[in-house]
Protein backbone atom coordinates (compact mmCIF):
# COMPACT_ATOMS: atom_id res chain seq x y z
CA UNK A 1 0.00 0.00 0.00
CA UNK A 2 1.76 3.06 -0.65
CA UNK A 3 -0.83 6.12 -0.69
CA UNK A 4 -0.50 9.67 -0.60
CA UNK A 5 -2.27 12.91 0.74
CA UNK A 6 -2.80 15.50 -2.11
CA UNK A 7 -2.65 18.90 -2.18
CA UNK A 8 -4.63 21.27 -4.79
CA UNK A 9 -2.59 21.35 -7.89
CA UNK A 10 -2.87 24.07 -11.03
CA UNK A 11 -1.58 22.60 -13.84
CA UNK A 12 -1.06 23.14 -17.53
CA UNK A 13 -1.39 21.20 -20.86
CA UNK A 14 1.85 19.22 -20.12
CA UNK A 15 1.69 15.41 -19.64
CA UNK A 16 4.06 15.64 -17.06
CA UNK A 17 1.42 16.33 -14.88
CA UNK A 18 0.24 13.22 -14.63
CA UNK A 19 2.86 12.27 -12.42
CA UNK A 20 0.77 14.77 -9.71
CA UNK A 21 -2.01 12.20 -10.66
CA UNK A 22 -0.20 9.19 -10.63
CA UNK A 23 1.67 9.60 -7.32
CA UNK A 24 -1.47 11.79 -5.65
CA UNK A 25 -3.79 8.63 -6.31
CA UNK A 26 -2.50 4.93 -5.33
CA UNK A 27 0.36 3.42 -7.29
CA UNK A 28 -2.77 0.84 -7.62
CA UNK A 29 -4.88 3.03 -9.17
CA UNK A 30 -5.73 2.79 -13.05
CA UNK A 31 -3.45 3.97 -15.48
CA UNK A 32 -5.59 5.20 -18.13
CA UNK A 33 -4.67 8.77 -19.53
CA UNK A 34 -7.05 11.40 -19.72
CA UNK A 35 -7.01 14.42 -21.72
CA UNK A 36 -5.05 17.11 -19.38
CA UNK A 37 -7.75 20.18 -20.87
CA UNK A 38 -9.82 21.35 -17.67
CA UNK A 39 -8.33 18.60 -15.47
CA UNK A 40 -8.90 19.73 -11.69
CA UNK A 41 -6.95 18.07 -8.68
CA UNK A 42 -9.22 18.64 -5.86
CA UNK A 43 -8.28 18.04 -2.66
CA UNK A 44 -9.65 14.86 -0.33
CA UNK A 45 -10.47 15.20 3.31
CA UNK A 46 -8.50 12.73 5.34
CA UNK A 47 -9.73 9.97 6.26
CA UNK A 48 -8.52 8.02 9.71
CA UNK A 49 -7.87 4.40 9.81
CA UNK A 50 -8.32 4.05 5.99
CA UNK A 51 -6.28 5.35 3.03
CA UNK A 52 -8.55 7.23 0.64
CA UNK A 53 -7.63 8.92 -2.16
CA UNK A 54 -9.04 11.23 -5.25
CA UNK A 55 -9.65 9.86 -8.58
CA UNK A 56 -8.79 13.06 -10.83
CA UNK A 57 -11.64 13.37 -14.42
CA UNK A 58 -11.82 15.43 -17.00
CA UNK A 59 -14.03 18.43 -16.59
CA UNK A 60 -15.53 20.72 -18.95
CA UNK A 61 -14.46 24.63 -18.99
CA UNK A 62 -14.64 25.65 -15.41
CA UNK A 63 -16.74 22.97 -14.04
CA UNK A 64 -15.53 20.80 -10.92
CA UNK A 65 -15.67 17.59 -11.00
CA UNK A 66 -17.17 15.05 -8.33
CA UNK A 67 -14.36 13.18 -6.73
CA UNK A 68 -15.20 9.54 -6.00
CA UNK A 69 -12.69 7.79 -3.48
CA UNK A 70 -11.16 4.48 -3.77
CA UNK A 71 -10.74 2.35 -0.29
CA UNK A 72 -7.59 -0.07 -0.99
CA UNK A 73 -7.47 -3.52 -0.06
CA UNK A 74 -4.56 -4.74 2.17
CA UNK A 75 -2.63 -6.63 -0.47
CA UNK A 76 0.40 -7.06 1.58
CA UNK A 77 -0.02 -10.94 1.97
CA UNK A 78 -0.16 -11.68 -1.59
CA UNK A 79 3.79 -9.60 -2.10
CA UNK A 80 6.79 -10.83 -1.52
CA UNK A 81 9.57 -8.81 0.68
CA UNK A 82 12.46 -7.85 -0.66
CA UNK A 83 14.97 -10.05 -0.79
CA UNK A 84 18.17 -9.83 1.31
CA UNK A 85 21.59 -11.15 1.75
CA UNK A 86 21.45 -11.31 5.14
CA UNK A 87 19.39 -11.99 8.27
CA UNK A 88 18.53 -9.18 10.05
CA UNK A 89 16.45 -9.09 13.14
CA UNK A 90 13.07 -7.06 12.95
CA UNK A 91 13.02 -5.28 15.94
CA UNK A 92 10.87 -2.28 15.88
CA UNK A 93 9.03 -2.76 13.00
CA UNK A 94 5.39 -1.91 11.31
CA UNK A 95 3.10 -3.54 9.01
CA UNK A 96 3.64 0.34 6.95
CA UNK A 97 5.43 2.70 7.28
CA UNK A 98 4.20 6.60 7.46
CA UNK A 99 6.59 8.63 5.17
CA UNK A 100 6.21 12.46 4.91
CA UNK A 101 7.60 14.34 1.98
CA UNK A 102 8.12 17.70 2.53
CA UNK A 103 8.90 19.52 -1.34
CA UNK A 104 8.28 22.69 -2.90
CA UNK A 105 5.93 21.85 -5.99
CA UNK A 106 4.80 25.17 -6.20
CA UNK A 107 1.87 23.91 -6.59
CA UNK A 108 -0.10 27.76 -6.46
CA UNK A 109 1.70 28.87 -9.51
CA UNK A 110 0.75 28.55 -12.86
CA UNK A 111 4.35 28.24 -14.26
CA UNK A 112 4.68 24.74 -16.62
CA UNK A 113 5.41 22.09 -13.89
CA UNK A 114 7.84 20.03 -16.54
CA UNK A 115 10.78 23.39 -15.72
CA UNK A 116 10.64 22.78 -11.72
CA UNK A 117 13.41 20.71 -10.48
CA UNK A 118 11.51 19.29 -7.68
CA UNK A 119 8.60 17.90 -10.36
CA UNK A 120 10.66 16.23 -12.12
CA UNK A 121 12.28 14.42 -8.48
CA UNK A 122 8.88 13.87 -7.51
CA UNK A 123 7.90 12.27 -10.67
CA UNK A 124 10.96 9.92 -10.26
CA UNK A 125 9.72 8.82 -6.61
CA UNK A 126 6.40 7.99 -7.62
CA UNK A 127 7.77 5.04 -10.02
CA UNK A 128 9.73 4.34 -7.19
CA UNK A 129 7.13 3.84 -4.90
CA UNK A 130 5.08 1.83 -7.46
CA UNK A 131 8.10 -0.22 -7.22
CA UNK A 132 8.42 -0.56 -3.90
CA UNK A 133 4.67 -1.28 -3.83
CA UNK A 134 5.81 -4.21 -5.95
CA UNK A 135 8.46 -5.61 -4.02
CA UNK A 136 5.54 -5.96 -0.54
CA UNK A 137 7.44 -2.81 0.81
CA UNK A 138 4.08 -1.01 2.80
CA UNK A 139 4.82 2.29 3.00
CA UNK A 140 1.80 5.90 3.05
CA UNK A 141 3.61 8.49 2.08
CA UNK A 142 1.82 11.71 2.49
CA UNK A 143 3.06 14.85 0.16
CA UNK A 144 3.19 18.40 1.83
CA UNK A 145 3.30 21.02 -1.25
CA UNK A 146 5.92 23.57 1.05
CA UNK A 147 5.06 26.13 -1.74
CA UNK A 148 1.05 25.79 -1.24
CA UNK A 149 -0.37 29.87 -0.87
CA UNK A 150 0.67 30.67 2.46
CA UNK A 151 2.41 27.35 4.11
CA UNK A 152 4.68 28.43 7.03
CA UNK A 153 6.89 25.43 7.88
CA UNK A 154 7.13 27.06 11.76
CA UNK A 155 3.53 27.27 11.65
CA UNK A 156 2.78 23.98 10.80
CA UNK A 157 4.65 22.34 12.88
CA UNK A 158 1.67 20.61 15.04
CA UNK A 159 0.26 19.15 11.74
CA UNK A 160 3.00 17.60 10.24
CA UNK A 161 3.65 15.60 13.19
CA UNK A 162 0.22 14.75 14.45
CA UNK A 163 0.09 11.24 12.90
CA UNK A 164 3.66 10.62 13.79
CA UNK A 165 5.40 10.05 10.91
CA UNK A 166 7.97 6.98 10.26
CA UNK A 167 10.78 9.13 8.53
CA UNK A 168 10.62 12.82 6.98
CA UNK A 169 12.12 13.65 3.79
CA UNK A 170 13.02 17.64 3.45
CA UNK A 171 12.29 20.43 3.37
CA UNK A 172 14.57 22.21 0.88
CA UNK A 173 14.58 25.94 2.39
CA UNK A 174 17.46 26.23 4.69
CA UNK A 175 15.71 27.41 7.91
CA UNK A 176 12.74 25.16 7.22
CA UNK A 177 15.52 22.31 7.27
CA UNK A 178 17.05 23.44 10.48
CA UNK A 179 13.35 23.84 12.30
CA UNK A 180 12.67 20.47 11.24
CA UNK A 181 16.52 18.97 11.97
CA UNK A 182 15.55 19.65 15.65
CA UNK A 183 12.28 18.85 15.93
CA UNK A 184 12.76 15.67 14.74
CA UNK A 185 15.58 14.98 17.06
CA UNK A 186 13.52 15.96 19.91
CA UNK A 187 10.83 13.82 18.47
CA UNK A 188 13.32 10.66 17.66
CA UNK A 189 12.16 10.39 13.81
CA UNK A 190 14.48 10.24 11.29
CA UNK A 191 14.60 12.95 8.89
CA UNK A 192 16.34 12.85 5.52
CA UNK A 193 17.86 15.90 3.31
CA UNK A 194 17.79 15.34 0.17
CA UNK A 195 18.96 18.63 -1.59
CA UNK A 196 21.13 20.72 0.94
CA UNK A 197 24.66 20.13 2.54
CA UNK A 198 26.06 21.71 5.41
CA UNK A 199 28.20 20.08 8.21
CA UNK A 200 27.09 22.83 10.78
CA UNK A 201 23.48 22.06 10.38
CA UNK A 202 22.86 19.79 13.92
CA UNK A 203 25.07 18.45 16.68
CA UNK A 204 24.78 14.60 18.45
CA UNK A 205 21.59 14.02 16.09
CA UNK A 206 21.56 10.23 15.14
CA UNK A 207 18.47 11.13 13.19
CA UNK A 208 19.47 13.33 10.74
CA UNK A 209 20.83 11.83 7.63
CA UNK A 210 21.98 14.66 4.97
CA UNK A 211 22.28 13.04 1.31
CA UNK A 212 24.57 15.21 -0.39
CA UNK A 213 28.33 15.32 1.04
CA UNK A 214 29.39 18.41 2.63
CA UNK A 215 32.08 20.97 1.46
CA UNK A 216 35.27 19.50 2.80
CA UNK A 217 34.47 16.15 1.12
CA UNK A 218 34.33 17.98 -1.75
CA UNK A 219 37.69 19.58 -1.07
CA UNK A 220 39.20 16.53 0.15
CA UNK A 221 38.24 14.78 -3.22
CA UNK A 222 39.87 17.49 -5.29
CA UNK A 223 42.85 17.35 -3.15
CA UNK A 224 42.96 13.07 -3.67
CA UNK A 225 42.72 13.74 -7.86
CA UNK A 226 45.07 16.13 -7.82
CA UNK A 227 47.51 14.21 -5.84
CA UNK A 228 46.75 10.77 -8.33
CA UNK A 229 47.14 12.46 -11.56
CA UNK A 230 49.67 15.73 -10.56
CA UNK A 231 53.07 16.60 -9.15
CA UNK A 232 53.79 19.08 -6.46
CA UNK A 233 53.57 22.51 -8.15
CA UNK A 234 51.75 21.67 -11.40
CA UNK A 235 48.16 22.18 -9.59
CA UNK A 236 47.46 26.01 -9.46
CA UNK A 237 44.41 27.09 -7.11
CA UNK A 238 42.96 30.61 -8.20
CA UNK A 239 40.78 32.63 -6.70
CA UNK A 240 40.23 36.18 -5.75
CA UNK A 241 42.51 37.52 -2.62
CA UNK A 242 40.44 36.95 0.43
CA UNK A 243 39.59 35.73 3.52
CA UNK A 244 37.61 32.46 1.93
CA UNK A 245 40.24 31.56 -1.05
CA UNK A 246 42.93 32.05 1.81
CA UNK A 247 41.27 29.75 4.38
CA UNK A 248 40.22 26.70 1.02
CA UNK A 249 43.92 27.23 0.02
CA UNK A 250 45.51 26.57 3.46
CA UNK A 251 42.77 23.50 3.64
CA UNK A 252 44.16 22.03 0.43
CA UNK A 253 47.43 22.31 1.67
CA UNK A 254 46.85 21.17 4.85
CA UNK A 255 45.53 17.78 3.12
CA UNK A 256 48.33 17.65 0.77
CA UNK A 257 50.35 17.76 3.29
CA UNK A 258 49.02 14.78 5.50
CA UNK A 259 49.93 12.64 3.01
CA UNK A 260 52.96 13.61 1.02
CA UNK A 261 54.27 15.78 3.97
CA UNK A 262 54.99 18.42 1.47
CA UNK A 263 53.35 22.09 2.83
CA UNK A 264 53.02 23.48 -0.29
CA UNK A 265 51.85 21.08 -2.69
CA UNK A 266 49.98 23.10 -4.27
CA UNK A 267 50.38 26.70 -5.99
CA UNK A 268 48.46 29.56 -5.83
CA UNK A 269 47.80 32.47 -7.81
CA UNK A 270 44.84 35.49 -7.11
CA UNK A 271 43.36 36.92 -9.97
CA UNK A 272 43.13 40.83 -10.34
CA UNK A 273 39.00 41.33 -11.36
CA UNK A 274 40.10 44.28 -13.18
CA UNK A 275 42.34 42.24 -15.51
CA UNK A 276 39.68 40.23 -16.51
CA UNK A 277 37.99 42.87 -18.28
CA UNK A 278 41.09 44.82 -19.78
CA UNK A 279 43.25 42.60 -21.93
CA UNK A 280 44.86 39.53 -21.92
CA UNK A 281 46.66 39.49 -19.01
CA UNK A 282 44.90 37.69 -16.26
CA UNK A 283 46.80 34.83 -16.29
CA UNK A 284 50.23 36.61 -17.06
CA UNK A 285 52.30 35.95 -14.23
CA UNK A 286 50.74 32.41 -13.21
CA UNK A 287 52.34 31.60 -16.82
CA UNK A 288 55.48 32.36 -15.87
CA UNK A 289 55.72 29.04 -14.38
CA UNK A 290 56.12 26.66 -16.83
CA UNK A 291 55.30 23.69 -14.13
CA UNK A 292 51.54 24.54 -14.71
CA UNK A 293 49.25 22.06 -15.73
CA UNK A 294 45.74 22.21 -14.00
CA UNK A 295 44.10 25.24 -12.64
CA UNK A 296 41.66 24.18 -9.39
CA UNK A 297 38.93 26.58 -9.16
CA UNK A 298 37.65 25.95 -5.51
CA UNK A 299 34.46 28.45 -5.61
CA UNK A 300 30.91 26.77 -5.07
CA UNK A 301 28.77 29.07 -4.54
CA UNK A 302 26.50 30.36 -7.56
CA UNK A 303 27.22 34.38 -5.85
CA UNK A 304 30.69 33.43 -7.82
CA UNK A 305 29.07 32.70 -11.08
CA UNK A 306 30.07 36.16 -13.03
CA UNK A 307 33.50 35.76 -11.35
CA UNK A 308 33.68 32.16 -12.71
CA UNK A 309 32.78 32.65 -15.74
CA UNK A 310 35.04 35.20 -16.11
CA UNK A 311 38.08 33.43 -15.16
CA UNK A 312 37.25 30.79 -17.49
CA UNK A 313 36.76 32.65 -20.68
CA UNK A 314 40.19 34.49 -20.19
CA UNK A 315 41.83 30.89 -19.07
CA UNK A 316 40.59 29.66 -22.23
CA UNK A 317 41.82 32.72 -24.38
CA UNK A 318 44.93 33.36 -22.73
CA UNK A 319 46.55 29.56 -22.57
CA UNK A 320 47.14 29.71 -25.95
CA UNK A 321 48.62 26.60 -26.93
CA UNK A 322 49.12 24.96 -23.50
CA UNK A 323 47.90 21.75 -22.51
CA UNK A 324 45.57 23.58 -19.23
CA UNK A 325 42.83 21.35 -17.39
CA UNK A 326 40.82 22.81 -15.02
CA UNK A 327 39.10 21.20 -12.08
CA UNK A 328 36.79 22.31 -9.84
CA UNK A 329 33.41 22.54 -7.68
CA UNK A 330 29.72 21.40 -9.22
CA UNK A 331 29.34 24.95 -9.92
CA UNK A 332 31.38 24.12 -13.25
CA UNK A 333 29.03 21.44 -14.26
CA UNK A 334 25.46 23.10 -13.15
CA UNK A 335 26.30 26.45 -14.57
CA UNK A 336 24.48 28.06 -17.75
CA UNK A 337 27.60 30.23 -18.74
CA UNK A 338 30.41 27.47 -18.69
CA UNK A 339 29.23 25.78 -21.64
CA UNK A 340 30.66 23.11 -24.34
CA UNK A 341 33.65 25.10 -26.02
CA UNK A 342 35.20 25.52 -22.19
CA UNK A 343 34.65 21.87 -21.27
CA UNK A 344 36.27 20.58 -23.90
CA UNK A 345 39.24 23.44 -24.51
CA UNK A 346 39.75 23.21 -20.54
CA UNK A 347 39.47 19.41 -20.12
CA UNK A 348 37.35 20.15 -17.28
CA UNK A 349 37.57 17.96 -14.53
CA UNK A 350 34.87 18.14 -11.69
CA UNK A 351 34.02 16.38 -8.23
CA UNK A 352 29.98 15.67 -8.14
CA UNK A 353 27.94 14.14 -6.59
CA UNK A 354 24.61 13.45 -8.30
CA UNK A 355 26.04 12.76 -11.83
CA UNK A 356 23.92 10.92 -14.08
CA UNK A 357 25.47 9.13 -17.08
CA UNK A 358 22.87 9.61 -19.93
CA UNK A 359 24.76 6.53 -21.85
CA UNK A 360 24.17 4.06 -19.03
CA UNK A 361 22.16 1.20 -20.41
CA UNK A 362 19.86 1.23 -17.17
CA UNK A 363 19.54 4.82 -17.68
CA UNK A 364 18.68 4.92 -21.06
CA UNK A 365 15.51 2.68 -20.06
CA UNK A 366 14.70 4.51 -17.54
CA UNK A 367 14.83 8.19 -19.76
CA UNK A 368 12.50 5.70 -22.37
CA UNK A 369 9.72 4.72 -19.24
CA UNK A 370 10.03 8.62 -17.94
CA UNK A 371 9.63 9.71 -21.61
CA UNK A 372 6.37 7.38 -22.51
CA UNK A 373 4.80 7.78 -18.82
CA UNK A 374 4.93 11.87 -18.70
CA UNK A 375 5.92 13.38 -21.68
CA UNK A 376 9.18 14.68 -20.89
CA UNK A 377 12.81 14.07 -20.51
CA UNK A 378 13.84 12.84 -17.07
CA UNK A 379 16.58 15.42 -15.74
CA UNK A 380 18.88 14.29 -12.93
CA UNK A 381 16.08 15.01 -10.25
CA UNK A 382 13.86 12.78 -11.39
CA UNK A 383 16.88 10.04 -11.48
CA UNK A 384 17.64 11.00 -7.59
CA UNK A 385 14.06 10.95 -6.29
CA UNK A 386 13.93 7.63 -8.13
CA UNK A 387 16.99 6.04 -6.51
CA UNK A 388 16.80 7.57 -2.55
CA UNK A 389 12.87 6.29 -2.73
CA UNK A 390 14.27 3.15 -3.59
CA UNK A 391 17.26 3.05 -1.17
CA UNK A 392 14.58 4.51 1.42
CA UNK A 393 12.14 2.22 1.56
CA UNK A 394 13.89 -0.42 1.37
CA UNK A 395 15.84 0.16 3.75
CA UNK A 396 13.40 1.16 6.11
CA UNK A 397 11.76 -2.22 5.69
CA UNK A 398 14.28 -4.24 5.62
CA UNK A 399 15.68 -2.37 9.49
CA UNK A 400 12.56 -1.01 10.87
CA UNK A 401 12.45 2.60 12.42
CA UNK A 402 16.09 2.35 13.68
CA UNK A 403 17.32 2.03 10.06
CA UNK A 404 19.59 4.98 10.00
CA UNK A 405 22.05 2.91 12.44
CA UNK A 406 22.34 0.49 9.86
CA UNK A 407 22.67 2.37 7.02
CA UNK A 408 26.24 2.42 7.48
CA UNK A 409 26.86 -1.68 6.62
CA UNK A 410 24.24 -0.71 3.09
CA UNK A 411 26.81 1.17 0.57
CA UNK A 412 24.85 0.43 -2.87
CA UNK A 413 24.54 1.91 -6.10
CA UNK A 414 21.32 1.99 -7.33
CA UNK A 415 20.55 3.31 -11.08
CA UNK A 416 22.30 6.03 -10.95
CA UNK A 417 23.50 7.18 -7.28
CA UNK A 418 25.57 5.78 -5.17
CA UNK A 419 25.11 5.47 -0.85
CA UNK A 420 27.92 5.37 1.42
CA UNK A 421 26.19 7.13 4.53
CA UNK A 422 28.74 7.30 7.27
CA UNK A 423 28.44 8.67 10.58
CA UNK A 424 30.14 12.76 10.48
CA UNK A 425 30.73 15.07 12.55
CA UNK A 426 30.11 18.72 12.50
CA UNK A 427 32.77 21.28 11.78
CA UNK A 428 32.31 23.13 15.48
CA UNK A 429 31.47 19.93 16.95
CA UNK A 430 31.08 19.48 20.52
CA UNK A 431 32.52 15.56 20.77
CA UNK A 432 35.67 15.86 22.04
CA UNK A 433 37.17 13.07 23.36
CA UNK A 434 34.46 10.33 22.46
CA UNK A 435 36.13 7.98 19.76
CA UNK A 436 32.88 6.73 18.41
CA UNK A 437 30.84 9.76 19.13
CA UNK A 438 29.60 11.60 15.51
CA UNK A 439 26.75 14.56 14.83
CA UNK A 440 25.38 12.98 12.36
CA UNK A 441 25.02 10.57 8.87
CA UNK A 442 26.18 11.45 5.53
CA UNK A 443 26.18 9.93 2.35
CA UNK A 444 29.55 10.66 1.12
CA UNK A 445 29.93 9.28 -2.13
CA UNK A 446 31.58 11.59 -4.94
CA UNK A 447 32.61 11.16 -8.54
CA UNK A 448 35.37 12.78 -10.69
CA UNK A 449 34.07 13.28 -14.05
CA UNK A 450 35.76 14.49 -16.81
CA UNK A 451 34.92 16.05 -20.67
CA UNK A 452 35.74 13.46 -22.46
CA UNK A 453 35.44 12.51 -26.36
CA UNK A 454 32.25 15.27 -26.70
CA UNK A 455 30.38 13.98 -23.23
CA UNK A 456 30.94 13.94 -19.25
CA UNK A 457 32.46 10.60 -18.13
CA UNK A 458 33.05 8.91 -14.96
CA UNK A 459 37.03 9.32 -14.36
CA UNK A 460 37.72 8.49 -10.43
Amino acid sequence: MTSAQNHQLRLSGNNIMWLLFLLLCSCSAPKKALSAEGTQIVKSNRVSPQVQDTIIQPTTAGQLVKVDTIQWENISDTKKSIETSLEVPRLNQKEFYHVKLLIPLNSDETSDPAASRFVHFYAGASIAFEELDDEGIKLHVDVVDTQEGDFKTSEKIGSIFSDNPDLIIGPFERDDLKLMTEECKNRKIPLVSPWHTSSKLTYENPYYIQMKPNLRLHFLKLVEYAMQHYNAGEVVIVGKNNKDTNAWIKYFQEEASKVTGNNNYFSSYFVNTDSLKNGPTAYFNMFKSHTVKAVLFPHYSFDDESFIYSCIRRLSAEKASRNISVIGMPLLYDSDKVDFDFYHALQMKIVISDFVDEDHGKIRAFRRSYLERYGEIPNADAVKGYDLMLYLGRNIWKYGIDFPQNLIYEATTYLQSTFNVQTATSDESKITDDAFGFDYYENKFLDIIEFKGGKWQRTY
